[in-house]
């Protein structure tokens, strides 16, 4: 009952994880066919591949570079304000945001999307906004399960955001429809989430003290978090997960349109199947590890298991195989994600999640948008190699966490005191 009671409390709160999690799910399999079309080549002025990859490149990079600012910047004002009137300012700026990058498509304007773009990136701060909504209502027993329903609620909007994009861009479903459409549907989902916000959603953090915001902000929360030795290895090993995953994930959209010559609705799918991927990690795979390893052991293991089928995917040319691979790849690595988040979690004390949890989706926002930056190796290594680097990535990171449990027993399930984490 107390789990559901904690479920009810943020529900609210879960629809704008989803809004967030269409940056990927809806627009990364819609980026990737917009730049393999010809309407790819009207935006850009150009049909080079060269320049489409630069600039395909730079649309995958902009979301999570502005995230990074958005995600620090709102989750310390969410500890000033309160959760419910920040989460609620972000949903206005992604309906804006997404009309913006509808414009930018339907006249043919770079520019323009990009800066949509951007903005949609910037305006993306539910995430951190709710892991530590999460956090304030869990204690350390419930934490990495409550914490599994917010990672649950991203891989929704992962499933869900490719059949948006697949139906609301095909002309011959609905005349009229094209690249254009999904970012208006996106744009109205936003605006129902903040309705619901608004009236349904009720407080979850009482505010004790107010701190300061800065707008270099996004920098110097790295800068403290590097003065704190636990939290300066725990970014070295996260990054490291998350820049194989953000490799992996991109280019293997890249690697299936290329290989393959999937369609824009097939590659909407596959996207939606790595989606399906982390919900079965999510239902399935978190509960039977919890119940028979530390957070930490399943964490290693989970690590190590992304690494070696990203490898795998690497070497891989058959398409069956292919989706059986990412099918695996999402599984493991969602389950991954959710323990290092419990014991990011566990490096700072109730009173700063919202700090904590900003620092954590700084990571994730800077470590996509260094994987964005990578579509500029493929003339170098091919998408095949790209991955095949994704996955070594994911193996350090496993020895990382591995050395890290060993300098600290059960720490995942104690942490560390608010003030031995943070001196």
């Amino acid at each position: 009952m107390k789990r559901f009671l904690h479920l009810s409390s943020i529900a609210p709160c879960l629809l704008p994880i989803i809004i967030d999690s269409l940056g990927f799910g809806l627009v990364y399999p819609i980026l990737t066919a917009i730049f393999n079309s010809p309407t790819g080549s009207q935006l850009v002025g150009s049909t080079s591949e060269h320049l489409h990859a630069f600039y395909l490149g730079l649309a995958y990079m902009l979301f999570p570079f502005c995230m990074l600012f958005g995600a620090s910047f709102f989750g310390d004002l969410s500890d000033n304000l309160g959760r419910k009137k920040v989460i609620g300012l972000c949903m206005i700026g992604m309906v804006l945001s997404f009309l913006i990058m509808a414009l930018g498509i339907s006249i043919l304007s770079l520019s323009l999307f990009l800066i949509g773009r951007g903005l949609t990136g910037l305006m993306a701060g539910s995430q951190p906004i709710a892991q530590a909504a999460i956090a304030d209502l869990s204690t350390p027993k419930t934490k990495a399960f409550n914490m599994s329903i917010m990672t649950f609620t991203l891989s929704v909007g992962i499933v869900i955001g490719p059949l948006i994009g697949g139906f609301f861009s095909d002309p011959y479903l609905v005349k009229g429809f094209g690249f254009w459409t999904p970012f208006v549907a996106a744009a109205l989902l936003s605006l129902i989430a903040f309705f619901w916000i608004f009236f349904g959603f009720k407080e979850t953090f009482k505010v004790k003290e107010k701190k300061k915001l800065q707008l270099l902000r996004p920098l110097l929360i790295f800068k403290e978090g590097f003065e704190k030795k636990t939290v300066r290895y725990l970014i070295l090993l996260f990054a490291c997960n998350q820049v194989g995953f953000g490799i992996f994930f991109q280019t293997i959209l890249i690697q299936i349109n290329q290989d393959f010559h999937y369609s824009r609705f097939l590659l909407g799918i596959f996207n939606g199947w790595i989606g399906l991927g982390f919900a079965i990690g999510l239902l399935f795979l978190i509960p039977y590890t919890l119940k028979r390893w530390k957070v930490e052991t399943v964490g290693v293991l989970t690590l190590t298991g992304t690494g070696l089928f990203e490898l795998l995917s690497g070497a891989n040319y058959n398409a069956p195989f292919t989706w059986a691979l990412a099918l695996v790849v999402a599984m493991a690595d969602i389950v991954a994600y959710t323990m290092i988040m419990t014991i990011f979690s566990n490096a700072a004390d109730k009173n700063s999640q919202g700090w904590i949890m900003g620092i954590f989706g700084a990571v994730v926002a800077i470590s996509f948008a260094l994987a964005g930056f990578s579509t500029n190796l493929l003339e170098l290594t091919g998408t095949h190699g790209l991955i095949a680097l994704g996955g070594g990535l994911q193996l350090i990171s496993a020895f990382l966490l591995w050395h890290f449990i060993r300098q600290h027993p059960n720490y995942a399930e104690h942490g560390e005191s608010g003030a031995s984490a943070q001196a």
